[in-house]
């Protein structure tokens, strides 16, 4: 049933294309009105930058945010939004640069902290991004802590810290008991260092989401479920997955894992 390092690291760790925005904003320029304060019109401006990143617009985005950095260059938030968006592009050295941009004008601006551990990490910067996801992760007053702690995981996988990502992903636990990539990666990777056991354990939390639907189950943790429960014997469990991941996911890597598995028990 083992899969090859290929696979796994395909289907363990996805990393998202959307990158992690503050918050949800509608994009709309109605609330810019000739009595608005500079102060205002650059919060307005990053935050319709945002709305229209978000929209995958970063063409959009960067002429909203060029009008906030040109009333206030300095406006940290600005400038990661504007980091955000050349790194969606592909423009890396722009993205670093308005990222250390927005770190120099508000150092405690975690959330430029941690775009700036996560695009060390894209890059093979391993080491710059354990820097900064270590300072992101551990600031207990921001809000996006448990992503960041999942973006130290992935780091840690990417070279091959396989303990280091599981505890990890046990401190996005800590703070975030349901957070759906870390009960699946870590599941995951207890799995394959045959720490069954444990690997149940955080599966069946993320079970009790996905019958409760507030998750699905995805090509990957349906074959890791069938695995798992294959070795407790318990067969129709083991059915009831197979099942879904048959009728979900008939062209997957994982249900062509699954058939040969069944070829190779005969």
């Amino acid at each position: 049933m083992k899969t090859s390092i290929t696979t796994r690291a395909a289907s363990l760790l996805v990393v998202l294309l959307s990158l992690t925005l503050a918050s949800c904003v509608t994009v709309t320029e109605s609330r810019f009105t000739k009595k608005a304060s500079p102060e205002k019109a650059v919060e307005n401006y990053t935050q319709l930058g945002l709305g229209y990143l978000q929209k995958g617009r970063p063409d959009w985005a960067r002429q909203r945010l060029q009008k906030a950095l040109a009333i206030n260059p300095d406006h940290a938030p600005a400038n990661d939004a504007m980091g955000l968006v050349w790194q969606t592009e592909g423009e890396m050295d722009l993205a670093e640069e308005y990222f250390h941009k927005a770190l120099s004008n508000d150092d405690s601006f975690t959330l430029a902290r941690h775009h700036l551990g996560r695009l060390y990490s894209q890059l093979k910067r391993y080491d710059d991004a354990d820097e900064y996801l270590n300072k992101a992760a551990n600031d207990r007053y921001y809000d996006n802590r448990a992503s960041a702690y999942n973006d130290l995981a992935l780091n840690f996988y990417r070279q091959g810290k396989t303990e280091q990502a599981i505890d990890s992903y046990g401190q996005t636990l800590r703070i975030a008991p349901y957070n759906v990539d870390a009960l699946v990666n870590i599941s995951t990777l207890l799995f394959e260092a045959q720490r069954y056991d444990e690997s149940l354990k955080y599966y069946d939390r993320f079970e009790r989401l996905v019958q409760r639907e507030q998750t699905r189950q995805t090509a990957h943790s349906l074959w890791l479920g069938i695995k798992l429960v294959t070795l407790q014997q318990n067969t129709q469990r083991a059915i009831t997955l197979a099942t879904d991941l048959k009728r979900n996911f008939p062209e997957s890597v994982e249900y062509r894992l699954y058939q040969d598995s069944l070829s190779g028990a005969k």
